[in-house]
């Protein structure tokens, strides 16, 4: 009996130490390549089915593609103290467990003097560090008083005027010594959640950290404020992150690499700006691309010419999305104008730090991240502020979305004044002479995944998708039929048989004529709700049960109705 019993412990010993040295590792290395969050190639409809571009259409004939524009939700995190005076710039937003909103923010202040010789000019005339904020709504926050950095404690308005120069010095703010030394922008942290939003389900690589010129990986944030230990609990990535954009974005399963997008792929700034794709497969060897670059649909008048400014992508239903800054580039004050002009006492002033406006666009990638669908990005989704001084004047820096309940929330760098700030004037005088700019964090907020929408008006239009199979029982559709109506109909993506039996045809508007038995749309109670997860319901209760595995079109009969997306569940 007790041999029994010593070879029965032997046994869970060894099955202990199987599972543990050898399935739970191939367990966390397949959930990096294939998890429930792996970007997908084919039409899978268990994830929604957005329709920024025309990847799930098969016919949209009577329909428009309409860019739904985020609600402005003022200013989030202001720039409002003196170690702010150049402003607020949104690193890191999350949330805490109970609930409680976050942010690591960019810190700036001015601290400049007449005619100064420095390598960028006046326009980097300032110091930043990395602050910290807490909201329990995440509409008004606070910036707690830390004692960890030495910063200005107050203005001083006559010494340089317009400029906020720097007055007095005290650690009563909430600033943090976030890596190095805090007044040095190479030696802080860089934090992205590879969890949330980098197609990365192994706890262990949570969060990619880039700190003192190297890459990690942690399962959870580092406590920056309370302990002195942090780096200590780093591990780390066994190679280097992006040597351009320090940092990861995501892992691509589908080419099967590591992913970073940035702007512009080498330190290359004419004719325009681009956005590079920066991929690794072993975090050792890198290569880059332009993957966005205007192109001849991109209107380029001199005094607004259209590019991009940078992107910011995140993971999510199986795509890409790009949150796309879009740059109008004012080149009538170019290189040589009036504005531009280098002199021996300015010599590195920027040849495209051009005088413009900004706002944010929306884009998506199937494959990876090396094309982008720029259906939805020909237009703006925030669209920039119309009066030189608005808040928004400029849109850009963009984190990505926190789901908020039905929404979505999106916390920008908004800015109150034109891209180009400093004049290269004998006097040094700002572009706009009263004052300078300010960066701040502004909040923009809109339903769940309603990036886009296909609307069809008052006379009805029928949405057909391209074939896809079906493996669920539930139909879910975000949608907004309140003023209209829309039903669903299914039918078989099988060949017909046309022209009196000479020719099989897959056009799509045969399965309009030929619904499935207890799919046709009169089988669909009707449809007239607004929401991002309404479940579609056939009379007789009839479920999609019986079409698992089957080949099939969906038909959405749609009047005065936006839908937005929808998936199988």
């Amino acid at each position: 009996m007790k041999n029994e019993m010593r070879a029965s412990g032997s046994l869970r010993q060894f099955c202990r130490i199987f599972f543990l040295k050898i399935i739970l590792p191939l367990v966390f290395l397949f959930a990096i390549t294939t998890g429930s969050c792996a970007l997908v190639r084919d039409i899978d409809a268990t994830y929604w089915q957005m329709f920024l571009d025309d990847f799930v259409v098969g016919r949209g004939t009577g329909l428009d593609r309409v860019v739904n524009h985020p609600r402005s939700r003022g200013l989030a995190i202001p720039a409002d103290k003196p170690w702010e005076t150049f402003g607020c710039y949104p690193h890191y937003v999350g949330r805490k467990s109970d609930g409680t909103f976050f942010a690591f923010y960019h810190s700036f202040w001015w601290d400049t003097t007449p005619k100064a010789k420095i390598e960028n000019d006046r326009a980097h005339d300032f110091k930043q560090t990395m602050a910290y904020a807490t909201s329990a709504d995440g509409i008004h926050w606070d910036k707690p008083k830390l004692n960890l950095v030495e910063a200005p404690a107050d203005i001083d308005w006559e010494k340089f005027p317009p400029f906020p120069s720097p007055k007095g010095s005290s650690k009563e703010n909430n600033l943090i010594v976030f890596g190095g030394d805090p007044l040095k922008p190479t030696s802080n942290v860089s934090i992205w959640d590879l969890g949330q939003y980098g197609n990365i389900t192994d706890p262990a690589k949570r969060f990619a950290i880039y700190y003192q010129e190297s890459g990690y990986f942690s399962s959870e944030l580092p406590d920056f404020i309370h302990d002195a230990k942090w780096t200590e609990k780093l591990v780390p990535c066994g190679g280097k992150f992006s040597p351009r954009a320090k940092g990861l974005h995501y892992f691509d399963n589908l080419n099967d690499e590591w992913v970073t997008i940035v702007q512009n792929a080498v330190p290359h700034w004419l004719p325009t700006r681009e956005i590079a794709r920066f991929g690794s497969k072993d975090l050792q060897s890198w290569r880059s691309e332009i993957v966005v670059a205007p192109d001849s649909q991109d209107p380029h008048p001199l005094n607004a010419y259209q590019e991009p400014m940078s992107m910011v992508p995140f993971c999510a239903d199986g795509v890409v999305f790009g949150l796309l800054s879009w740059f109008y580039s004012d080149r009538t004050i170019g290189d040589g104008g009036p504005i531009l002009n280098k002199t021996p006492e300015h010599p590195y002033i920027w040849p495209w730090a051009r005088k413009g406006v900004n706002e944010m666009r929306i884009s998506i990638s199937r494959d990876g991240g090396h094309t982008w669908d720029r259906t939805s990005s020909r237009e703006p989704w925030i669209p920039y502020g119309t009066k030189e001084d608005d808040n928004d004047r400029l849109v850009i820096g963009p984190s990505p979305p926190i789901r908020v309940g039905d929404e979505d929330w999106f916390y920008m760098s908004v800015i109150n004044g034109n891209h180009l700030v400093i004049r290269n004037s004998p006097d040094q005088m700002p572009y706009y002479k009263d004052r300078v700019v300010k960066h701040q964090v502004g909040l923009y907020t809109q339903k769940h995944n309603r990036y886009v929408s296909l609307r069809a008006g008052t006379q009805k239009a029928v949405l057909i998708t391209k074939p896809l199979t079906l493996s669920g029982t539930v139909l879910q559709l975000n949608v907004d039929a309140t003023r209209g109506q829309l039903r669903v109909g299914i039918a078989s993506a099988e060949p017909v048989s046309t022209l009196g039996g000479t020719t099989l045809s897959t056009a799509p508007h045969l399965a309009e004529e030929r619904p499935l038995n207890g799919f046709k749309f009169e089988d669909c109670t009707p449809i007239q709700s607004n929401s991002i997860e309404h479940n579609v319901q056939f009379k007789n209760g009839t479920t999609l049960k019986e079409l698992s595995g089957k080949k099939v079109r969906l038909l959405f009969e749609m009047v005065d109705t936006d839908l937005y997306a929808f998936r199988v569940k």
